[in-house]
């Protein structure tokens, strides 16, 4: 019987994460009927919160599973990892990867769910690329989970990462940005054209008490800022006014949705604060402890939704809400571009300013109608495409299976 690890969620106080592997469980689960399913996770407290009702039988593991007190000797490993091996052969499994080296050993496909954590956005991918790794070295099928691969911005680390892609049993591309961007490196046998899973990702529903003919304009605020060449009190403010310009019209409300809260990056505490500044009855904060099927539902029900985070817009655009993306990475262009074949309907973060939210907002009401359609009948195609991770690696499991008999 197949037994499968999931390995790069960072858990489930970032949405995004959780629709990941709340749609990833759901495809393997479908396609491949696994006698089992183990979760590597960066915080169990939060997924066993939040997917105890709903997925029972997933066992969920603690990614760090030793405390690295100071000069002990996992310490010592963990710094020895970190400041020579890691630097000889970027990529080889990170000290707390090794730790779970049993649970690899068990498991017959080994699947990276990070999303776009194959990349430099948010420093050097070696944790993923040395999960991997192990899976390698033990022996399981590898894949790479419906990603955005790149770009790296060290052309010798670019050539390392490509030999290091080359050698995973199947890549799963959720843009194609990503395949253009893999060719380049000379990644191409392994690679297969899919949608991010979170296409599928269902609803559940929330009581958010929609008033009956008012228009709903959701926005996405994030904690995620000024890494990405804005701040974070340009950013507040250019919402703030913009929300004050949606408030003129006294049959619109405004609905703040955090789709992250973790400490470091809160996108709660933004919300929290636009709300605060703004001080108006139309003005709502979406419950920041709403499970990602649960604020998908609320999202839903906008007439319009500008968010930042990823998997914020996903949840809109497939529930066929019209949505700007506020685009800080090849993510945004390449979904944006996939579902409409352009980007008019992302703004870069760095462009972020009250005259053009109101310029994309804008373009967005007048087209309305139009994107709503649009959404409606390429959906469809997009969500066989999100399916289609599961259709591939069940063939590729097949014939691993068969060349290993």
């Amino acid at each position: 019987m197949t037994q499968i690890l999931i390995v790069g969620h960072s858990g489930s106080l970032n949405k995004g994460c959780e629709a990941l592997a709340r749609s990833t469980i759901d495809i393997v689960s479908r396609h491949l009927q696994p006698q089992r399913i183990d979760l590597i996770s960066e915080d169990t407290v939060a997924d066993h919160t939040n997917f105890a009702k709903d997925l029972p039988d997933v066992q969920v593991h603690a990614a760090h599973t030793e405390e690295l007190r100071k000069y002990s000797l996992p310490w010592w490993r963990h710094k020895w990892n970190v400041k020579v091996q890691q630097k000889l052969n970027p990529g080889v499994p990170m000290f707390h990867t090794q730790q779970h080296k049993a649970l690899y050993q068990q498991a017959d496909i080994i699947i990276s769910i990070g999303g776009d954590t194959f990349s430099d956005d948010y420093g050097l991918p070696m944790e993923v690329f040395g999960e991997l790794h192990q899976a390698r070295q033990v022996g399981a099928l590898t894949m790479i989970w419906a990603a955005s691969i790149g770009p790296f911005k060290d052309e010798k680390m670019a050539q390392h990462w490509a030999r290091a892609l080359q050698r995973i049993h199947l890549i799963g591309v959720r843009e194609n940005k990503t395949i253009e961007y893999l060719q380049s490196l000379g990644v191409t046998d392994n690679v297969r054209r899919v949608a991010d899973p979170a296409f599928l990702l269902p609803r559940h529903s929330v009581p958010v008490d929609k008033q009956p003919g008012r228009r709903v304009v959701g926005l996405g605020m994030s904690g995620l800022v000024s890494r990405y060449g804005s701040t974070q009190q340009q950013y507040v403010e250019a919402f703030t006014a913009f929300a004050r310009h949606l408030l003129e019209d006294d049959n619109t409300e405004v609905w703040l949705v955090a789709h992250v809260i973790e400490p470091d990056h809160n996108d709660a505490e933004v919300c929290a604060a636009v709300a605060k500044q703004l001080q108006h009855p139309q003005v709502k904060l979406i419950d920041p402890a709403y499970n990602a099927c649960e604020i998908k539902d609320a999202i839903a029900q906008c007439d319009y939704f500008i968010g930042a985070r990823t998997h914020s817009t996903i949840a809109s655009l497939s529930s066929g809400v019209p949505t700007l993306s506020i685009g800080y990475s090849v993510k945004a262009i390449g979904i944006n571009e996939d579902l409409f074949g352009h980007s008019h309907y992302v703004l870069p973060i760095q462009d972020v300013s009250l005259d053009s939210l109101k310029d994309k907002f804008q373009l967005l009401v007048e087209r309305g109608a139009e994107v709503t359609q649009h959404l409606n009948t390429r959906l469809p195609a997009i969500q066989e495409m999100s399916e289609r991770s599961g259709v591939e690696l069940a063939k590729a499991y097949a014939t691993w299976k068969q060349e290993r008999a």
